[in-house]
Order: C-alpha cells, then sequence, then structure tokens
C-alpha cells in the first residue's frame, strides 16, 4: 500500500523510472509556490520517440503463361476477375456456331416454361447490348408486375409521340431529371476599371450538371461496378530467357500514383466508429467543347467522367457505359459584350482582353459549383459506400486526370493560352521549345514544375477588383507575368490544394488533339505539299490517293474503308487520321516519289 492511500483498492506496483528520466515528488503547496517564484527550471526531459511499425500483408500471384504476375502491396478483399465467367474472356466463332443443325433445335417456348417469358429473355438477348440483368428485372418487377398496368393501354402507342408530349410539358412545370441532374445559374463579376463602382454582376443562365457524389454512387451501385478494381498493384513481366523482370505501366491502377495515394489514404486519421476498408474511386475527366452541326452556330461543352478503377479495355469501348456525362459547361453568351461596352474608359484591346477574363472566370466558377461542400467533405473523409461484393467499405475519391485539348487545358491551369511560359505543367519558356526530346530539356522541365502562385494572383485580384487596375495592365502583368499566370483563381487549388491535388499533375497529353489532330495532321499536311512541289506532283498525289482507296478494312471499324481522296482531308475525325497514320507506312507513295 501506498503511504496516504486510504481507499481498499489493490495498488499496483510503482514502476521503475528509467535513469534517463528525473521523478521529483511534489506536494501541492510546493508546485503552487513555485509558480509564484523565479526558480531555476528543471532539466527538460528527453521525450521518447514513438515508432509506427506498418505491417503489410504483400501478395504475389504466380506468373502466367505470359510471364506476367501481379504483386499486391496488401491483400485484395475484392478481386473483379473472379466475377467474370470464362465464356466471356473469348470471342466465341461464328462458323463454329452455325453448323449446328436447325433439326435439333426445339420449338419456342423451349427451354423457358413458357412463352411470356421466352419473348422477354428474347427481348434481352437481342436489339442492344446494353440491356443487363438487372434492367430486365426491373422491366418485369416495376412495369409488368404491378396491378395498374394495363396491355389495353398500348393500343396505338408510340414511343416518338411520348416522347414528343415529354418535350412540350405543356404543364409548365419544370422536368424532373433522372440521376439528379440540376439546372442552376452561373454568377461572375465583372471589374469596371474603377475604385469608386463596385464590379458589375453578370449572370450566365442554364448549366446542367449532376453533383459528382452521386455520380460516384451511381457508379458503385450500377452493375458494370463489379469489374472495378479496387485494390492497387503492380504488374511484372519476367524474361523466360534470363529470368529479368520488369514492371509494366498499362492501367491506372497500376501506376505509381495510384499506390501513392492508396498509401496516404490509410495515413489519414480514422473516422469515428468505423473500422471499414479504405480503397479510392479513381476519377478521370474529360471535356471538349464542339459544334453540334455543319451549319449555324449551335455548340455544347460536355464534361465527362471516366472511372480509372475500370480496364482501359473495358472504358474504350463504344458500347460498354463506361462513361458519365457530368454536365453542359455554358460558354459565355454573345450579350455580355453589351455589358462590356457601357463600362466607361474601356478600349476595344480592353474588351477582348477582358472578355478573355470574363471566359476563364465562368470556366472555374462551374467547376467551384461542382466542387460543392459535399464532394470536398468526401475528399476528406470519404464516403460509405456497398461494393460489388455486398461489402461496405470507405470510399475516397481522387482526381487523377483530366483530358483536354491545349486551350481547355490553359483555362484549367489558369494560364494564358500560349503565353511566355506556355506549358500547362512546368515553367519552361517559349525560348527553350527548341530542347525539345532532349535530355537537358527534360531535366530543366522535371525542375522547373508549376506551383501555384495563390499570393499573387490575390494581389492581382485587388489591382483588378479594388483598385480599378485593368486586366492586361502593367500592375497585374508585373506581378503575373513570370509565370504567364492570369488574375481567376483556380478552383482546383481553392477548394481541393489543401487536401493533395496537383491541378498541373493531373494534366495528361491528350494523344488525339496532339498527336491525331496535332503533329501527325501538320506533318501529312506538309507531305501533300512536297508531293505537289515534285515535278508531276498532280500525278503523285493521284498515285497516293489510288493507293488508300485499295487498302482493305481491318477488324470491326478499326481500319475503315478510304472511299474519298484522302489527300483531300475532307471532313477527316481524329479516327480517320489514326488510320491513315497506322497504314502509311506501307503506302509507299513517298518512297517511289523518291
Amino acid at each position: 500500500m501506498i503511504p496516504g492511500n486510504t481507499s481498499e483498492e489493490p495498488t499496483l506496483p510503482r514502476r521503475h523510472i528509467p535513469r534517463t528520466f528525473i521523478d521529483i515528488e511534489h506536494s501541492a503547496e510546493d508546485l503552487i509556490e513555485a509558480n509564484n517564484h523565479d526558480v531555476p527550471s528543471l532539466p527538460a526531459r528527453p521525450r521518447i520517440q514513438r515508432v509506427l511499425l506498418t505491417l503489410r500483408d504483400t501478395l504475389q500471384t504466380a506468373f502466367n503463361s505470359f510471364g506476367i504476375c501481379r504483386l499486391y502491396p496488401r491483400r485484395p478483399s475484392f478481386e473483379p476477375n473472379k466475377s467474370i465467367p470464362s465464356s466471356l474472356l473469348a470471342r466465341s466463332c461464328p462458323i463454329i456456331q452455325g453448323t449446328g443443325s436447325e433439326e435439333n433445335v426445339l420449338p419456342p417456348p423451349y427451354p423457358f416454361p413458357n412463352m411470356t417469358v421466352y419473348r422477354i429473355m428474347s427481348w434481352m438477348n437481342s436489339g442492344s447490348h446494353q440491356k443487363s440483368e438487372a434492367e430486365v428485372q426491373r422491366l418485369v418487377k416495376d412495369v409488368l408486375q404491378p396491378d395498374d398496368f394495363d396491355i389495353k393501354h398500348l393500343e396505338g402507342f408510340s414511343v416518338r409521340r411520348s416522347l414528343r408530349e415529354l418535350d412540350r410539358d405543356e404543364g409548365g412545370e419544370k422536368i424532373i431529371f433522372p440521376d439528379d441532374w440540376i439546372e442552376t445559374d452561373v454568377t461572375i463579376d465583372i471589374p469596371t476599371k474603377s475604385k469608386e463602382e463596385a464590379p458589375k454582376t453578370y449572370t450566365i443562365p442554364g448549366f446542367h450538371y449532376r453533383p459528382l457524389v452521386e455520380v460516384i454512387r451511381a457508379a458503385f451501385a450500377d452493375v458494370q461496378a463489379s469489374a472495378f478494381h479496387l485494390v492497387p498493384f503492380k504488374r511484372i513481366w519476367k524474361d523466360p530467357l534470363d529470368d529479368h523482370q520488369e514492371r509494366i505501366f498499362d492501367e491506372l491502377y497500376t501506376s505509381d500514383a495510384w499506390l501513392e495515394a492508396q498509401d496516404n489514404i490509410q495515413k489519414l486519421p480514422k473516422e469515428p466508429n468505423c473500422s471499414l476498408e479504405r480503397v479510392i474511386a479513381g476519377l478521370m475527366f474529360f471535356s471538349d467543347a464542339t459544334h453540334l452541326a455543319n451549319f449555324g452556330t449551335a455548340k455544347a461543352w460536355p464534361l465527362y467522367l471516366y472511372f480509372g478503377n475500370l480496364t482501359k479495355y473495358v472504358r474504350s469501348s463504344p458500347h460498354s457505359g463506361a462513361c458519365h456525362l457530368v454536365g453542359f459547361l455554358p460558354s459565355l453568351p454573345d450579350s455580355v459584350k453589351d455589358t462590356l461596352s457601357k463600362l466607361s474608359r474601356i478600349s476595344k484591346t480592353g474588351m477582348a482582353s477582358l472578355h478573355t477574363h470574363c471566359r476563364r472566370e465562368l470556366f472555374h466558377a462551374c467547376w467551384s459549383i461542382l466542387l460543392d461542400e459535399e464532394f470536398v467533405h468526401v475528399y476528406r473523409h470519404g464516403i460509405v459506400l456497398k461494393c460489388p461484393d455486398g461489402v461496405l467499405r470507405r470510399v475516397f475519391p481522387r482526381i487523377f486526370t483530366y483530358s483536354a485539348d491545349y486551350p481547355e487545358k490553359a483555362l484549367i491551369a489558369a494560364i494564358k493560352d500560349m503565353g511566355s511560359c506556355a506549358c500547362p505543367r512546368c515553367l519552361t519558356p517559349k525560348s527553350k521549345f527548341s530542347e525539345l526530346g532532349i535530355l537537358k530539356d527534360m531535366r530543366s522541365r522535371m525542375n522547373n514544375l508549376r506551383v501555384y502562385a495563390t499570393t499573387k494572383v490575390i494581389q492581382a485580384r485587388e489591382f483588378i477588383y479594388k483598385y480599378g487596375n485593368t486586366v492586361d495592365g502593367s500592375k497585374v502583368e508585373h506581378t503575373l507575368g513570370e509565370g504567364s499566370w492570369v488574375p481567376t483563381m483556380n478552383q482546383f487549388v481553392n477548394k481541393l490544394g489543401s487536401l493533395g491535388l496537383d491541378p498541373f499533375r493531373m494534366l495528361v497529353v491528350d494523344f488525339m488533339h496532339e498527336c491525331e489532330l496535332g503533329t501527325w495532321k501538320a506533318l501529312f499536311t506538309h507531305l501533300i505539299r512536297l508531293l505537289y512541289a515534285l515535278p508531276g506532283g498532280n500525278q503523285l498525289v493521284a498515285t497516293l490517293d489510288s493507293r488508300f482507296r485499295q487498302v482493305p478494312t481491318f477488324g470491326s471499324g478499326t481500319i475503315r474503308k478510304f472511299a474519298n481522296n484522302t489527300s483531300e482531308m475532307k471532313k477527316l475525325a481524329a479516327r480517320d487520321f489514326e488510320d491513315i497514320l497506322q497504314v502509311f507506312y506501307d503506302i509507299h507513295s513517298f518512297h517511289s516519289a523518291g
């Protein structure tokens, strides 16, 4: 018993204090007196360093017949490939399928119990391939089986007429869109170039979008989620000759970025009363403004979302349904020039700069709406969702890529289009663009990666909105000119920068715009001009077109027929330039011309 302890509870034996620590006992009076008088401070007690040891339950699969294996940093709790039947992993041969005798086929409703089930299953297995088992089950349960369903109501039924009635909406009420579509207005502030006059508020109507959290919920509830990879891994190839092993980079969920993000979410503080497994929903955005018709000014700016949890072979399939439409980004209406023209002391050049500034403000205002409080909260704390195996997991959305053409990349990065530092990922000046491709250039780009200049942008916005400076004025240019920044607050940094998102790193190479419609299109155009410049150029170009027309088709839409003159490049899409590039070496027109 410790002296002075009158309780009847047993006391633990006193622990032995290590020699490196000093144990000094004080009474309450001594402590009060010591606090009221200046006494020499006690020597600081050294703190015990706490080491957190993380044990990884790694798993390496066996090498398959191609010499490839998987290396999991931790044992996966869900393997999507197990849910795929082997019959879907190989294409059936139509010749073998057609060898059966028709005499052995039993009449309907075989193999089903009645004609009703036979007709439903025949409808499911014909026409579009996007009719899943869940959708057919919902058709039967929610449409055919309810008591208020009457076959007589379908007499004279027309899908086209019913859709027209839905479009008319004669009741005057707004249509309730499925999948939580929302229509809202976007508001931006237009600077007035005056200290006394406040910025003018301008409203752009008609921003249609889906909340990102609802898109994530819908994706994990979809049948296609059964193919989601929830645990990242490394894919290793072993050389059969010398057993040399190399890393394979083929999917987003096998990249170092995903593996790093997976480690980071495991280190986050635990949520209250939550011990669920933490996984990532890899978000891949894509947007591209496009014209909707050959005549007129109709245009759209769709924003799409892919999930990197799916293999690229599924995402790239046109009939997979892996692409989620998130919204339609609005463009500045022509009427904005009426507002700009009413501003005092504005020149023609100043109006163009102000119009460009408003366009940037509108783009990031839309993303400010998309990156709402709910999404930021889910980005930080995750969201509990039921995964395809029926297990609840805490899912953390992470933005990995944003694919767009260069003008949109400049908008996303909030930099000047073709400014002095035109690259959206680094600060390489235009004067060094000629060094592209050499090791010196790569080292320079890696050492000069962009870091958002938040302080400079805030200061430049004060010059514009508070002190009445012009958007392209000397003070703004002096503040932002070094990195080709613009006085628009980047909402990716503003909303998610503190959570680890690098908006410049997510801007990946857009192969379609930068190669097929960019470098290759320019090179092919230049080669056509060279042919015309040679003696007998018209005949050489005609021979080139003739050889392209002789190229047979390959696969199901892989290489299409070159019906028109290829040299004229009339109404060619990116896939057409891709086909031209794939067969160009075998044409040999330029070799024979030389």
